[in-house]
């Protein structure tokens, strides 16, 4: 497995983004390129600037692999018609009511059937809108928060394990390792407020203390020196952190220069395969999280990573967003498929469940077999303890 070489003097990762072009034809929903051809645009509104960009470049480098492979093996057969596909993306900045306005432009000006979007405010936002004529549309919806599917929302697929399953094992992990004092450093969006509620309730319920809350926007900040010594001041335990990646290892890289001995729970956007690349592995010792994708092995994950070295490699690892995304993106073009339809949603919806299950091993990074009754894209869940610079494998709840 290659090394992915340090990029710890990076602090913001700048993309400036408006439309992101990847079939060699262009043209909107239902635009015909030859004989028998169709070019479908798929959306995608997420954070392509700021402290999150690296996240929202990670989910769309999964949709842009994708995408490319199924263009270059000449499309899917849709009801006799030869269907390509083209990605429409727009920066979001992580900001709602931003994905709900980009939502509108994608479905309206590129006839858009499906949206991709990777944070649970501005899923909620497109959720009031994509079952309403003249814009329903499909989101893919790349976040963790259960209340995505208590939306009971048609059009939504949920694409990563629910957080709710890593609570009790990470609570207990970390209690019976460090002690019961639990401080809080979480990032302040709705993510990140869910995430928060959730822990602190199980960390009360097996009988832990929570102290206060020093949250802060992860997507804003960059010196995080305040937050962190306030919490430090409570003398903690453990510290619950987490967001993007990067100001994730950014967190933690100071409250270890401070002194700080405990341990970590990590929220699971972040990854430790990326925060490697912004601070010591050492200091991630003791932390529970998301295993890293290339300590998994699914039916395709090998294939994958070799596919993601050809096509990103670099300094870049492979990670858990970008092959779910790049999974979800196939699963969604299968469902066209036995569906007959590129621009139908409850048709398309309706076949997704069939689709995850007769998608070829090469294109499943994850073991994921099937699309509960819910919406929800259910797969394994596979999390870690950081313990002497190894990842072992943490056993937790599976999805059901």
């Amino acid at each position: 497995m290659a090394r992915w070489r340090s990029l710890k003097a990076l602090v913001v990762v700048p993309v400036i983004l408006v439309a992101f072009v990847v079939a060699a034809c262009g043209g909107g929903q239902g635009s015909q390129g030859g004989s028998g051809e169709q070019v479908v645009n798929i959306g995608f509104s997420g954070p392509l600037s700021g402290g999150a960009a690296f996240y929202g470049e990670n989910v769309l480098n999964g949709l842009r692999m994708a995408v490319d492979e199924i263009n270059k093996a000449g499309g899917v057969d849709v009801g006799g018609t030869k269907a390509t596909f083209k990605l429409e993306a727009l920066d979001d900045k992580y900001l709602p009511n931003e994905t709900a306005t980009n939502a509108r432009r994608l479905v309206q000006q590129s006839q858009t059937p499906v949206v991709f979007i990777p944070h649970s405010g501005g899923i909620f936002a497109a959720q009031e809108i994509n079952t309403r004529p003249p814009t329903e549309f499909i989101i893919g919806a790349y976040s963790s928060v259960p209340e995505i599917l208590e939306a009971d929302n048609p059009y939504t697929i949920m694409i990563p394990p629910r957080f709710d399953n890593y609570m009790e094992p990470f609570v207990r992990t970390e209690m019976e390792m460090f002690g019961n004092r639990l401080g809080l450093i979480p990032t302040t969006s709705e993510y990140g407020i869910q995430w928060t509620e959730q822990v602190t309730a199980e960390w009360e319920r097996q009988g832990g203390e929570v102290l206060s809350n020093n949250g802060v926007d992860y997507t804003t900040t960059t010196d995080f020196e305040g937050p962190v010594s306030k919490a430090l001041a409570e003398d903690p335990d453990v510290l619950f952190v987490g967001g993007p990646s990067q100001p994730t290892a950014l967190v933690i890289e100071t409250a270890r220069r401070k002194g700080f001995d405990g341990g970590f729970i990590v929220m699971d956007q972040a990854k430790f395969e990326e925060m490697e690349n912004f601070t010591k592995k050492e200091y991630l010792n003791g932390s529970v999280g998301v295993m890293p994708l290339i300590e998994y092995e699914g039916p395709g994950t090998k294939q994958f990573i070799e596919k993601y070295e050809k096509a990103i490699g670099g300094e870049r690892p492979p990670t858990s967003e970008v092959a779910l995304n790049y999974q979800a993106m196939h699963i969604i073009a299968k469902a066209m498929e036995i569906s007959g339809s590129t621009d139908d949603p409850e048709a398309i919806m309706g076949a997704v469940d069939r689709a995850a299950g007769e998608l070829e091993d090469k294109y499943r990074p994850y073991d994921i077999e099937r699309m509960t009754d819910d919406g929800h894209l259910a797969g394994p869940v596979v999390a870690t303890l950081v313990k002497n610079g190894k990842y072992t494998e943490l056993e937790v709840p599976q999805d059901q």
